[in-house]
C-alpha cells in the first residue's frame, strides 16, 4: 500500500490489537513511521504472575475491600445463587468444560479483574445485605459466564494466549473456604481450550523477542495505559530513558484509556509528538 499512499504511516490498535502493534513493529520495524499501541500487555507466561499483586494494590484499600466483600458474599450464598446461575446459563445455552459450581467460582474470581478492567465505579457494588436477585444481577453485569462458554467467539484468542501471548491468573487465597475448586491454576488450558490442544506448551520466544527489541531499539512509539487497568500490570511501563518511545498512563484510567482520555497535559504532549513526527 505504500506505493499507493506514499505519506507517513501510523499503526494503532487497542487491547489484543494493541499487543499486535509492537509485535508488528518488532518483526517489520521499517513498515510504519509511528506506532500507537493502546492498553497493550506484554505477558511472559500463560499465567503471567504480575496481575494478582497489581489487584492487591490497585486504587484504595476501601475500594478493594468493597470488591472482596462482594465476592465473599456471593460465594457464601452459593447455595441460593447457584440455581439462579444454572437457570441463567441454560437460558443462554452455554456449554462449559467444567461443572456449573466450578464455573460459578471462576465468575466470582474473574469479578475483580473485570470490574477494574472496564472502570466500573465501586459505588455500583450492592451492599452485602442486598437480596439474592440484586447480588446475582450485579455479578452477571460484571462477570458474565459467557466468558467461559465452549462456543465463545474468542476461542481463537484463548488458543493464542495459551500458546504465546500469555494471560493472567487468579488469587484464590481470600476465598478458599468457600470455593468448590481446589485451585485455579491452569484454568485457561482447562476451561478455554479444546481437548486436542490441552497439552500445548507455552512458548516464550515471542515475548522475549518483543522485549529485546523494545529495550535495544528506539522506534517512534506511544504506549497508552490506564492506571487501574489490570492489564497495565503487564504493560511496558518499565521502559525508561528512551528518546522516541513514550509511555502515558491515564490517572485512574481503565482498559478504555485512549489519547483523548489522558489528562490535558498528557494529551498535548502526545499530540505534539505525533504532529512533530508526521512533519519530519
Amino acid at each position: 500500500l505504500g506505493t499507493i499512499y506514499p505519506g507517513k504511516w501510523i499503526a494503532t490498535a487497542i487491547s489484543k490489537g494493541g499487543q499486535t502493534t509492537p509485535l508488528y513493529r518488532t518483526f517489520y520495524p521499517e513498515d510504519v513511521d509511528v506506532s500507537v499501541p493502546h492498553v497493550a500487555p506484554l505477558c511472559y507466561g500463560r499465567e503471567d504472575g504480575r496481575h494478582e499483586p497489581f489487584l492487591r494494590k490497585v486504587s484504595t484499600e476501601e475500594n478493594r475491600q468493597r470488591i472482596e466483600q462482594f465476592q465473599l458474599e456471593v460465594l457464601k450464598r452459593k447455595a441460593t445463587l447457584l440455581p439462579l446461575f444454572e437457570q441463567y446459563c441454560q437460558e443462554k445455552k452455554y456449554l462449559f468444560r467444567a461443572p456449573m459450581a466450578e464455573i460459578y467460582d471462576f465468575c466470582v474470581l474473574e469479578y475483580s479483574f473485570a470490574l477494574w478492567q472496564w472502570g466500573t465505579p465501586t459505588s455500583t457494588i450492592p451492599a452485602t445485605d442486598s437480596s439474592d436477585e440484586v447480588l446475582f444481577k450485579h455479578l452477571m453485569q460484571i462477570s458474565e459466564p459467557g466468558y467461559f462458554d465452549k462456543q465463545t467467539s474468542t476461542a481463537s484468542f484463548f488458543v493464542q494466549a495459551a500458546r504465546e501471548l500469555g494471560y493472567y491468573g487468579y488469587d484464590t487465597r481470600p476465598f478458599k473456604k468457600y470455593l468448590t475448586i481446589k485451585s485455579s491454576k491452569d484454568y485457561l488450558r482447562r476451561l478455554m481450550l479444546p481437548e486436542e490442544l490441552r497439552n500445548m506448551p507455552f512458548e516464550k520466544t515471542l515475548s522475549r523477542r518483543i522485549k529485546k527489541f523494545l529495550k535495544k531499539e528506539d522506534p517512534k512509539m506511544i504506549f497508552i495505559y490506564g492506571e487501574n487497568d489490570p492489564w497495565t500490570a503487564a504493560g511496558v511501563t518499565w521502559l525508561k530513558g528512551k528518546k522516541n518511545i513514550h509511555v502515558f498512563i491515564q490517572p485512574g484510567g481503565s482498559h478504555l484509556a485512549r489519547i483523548n482520555t489522558l489528562t490535558e497535559e498528557q494529551q498535548q504532549e502526545a499530540k505534539q509528538l505525533l504532529k512533530q513526527w508526521m512533519e519530519e
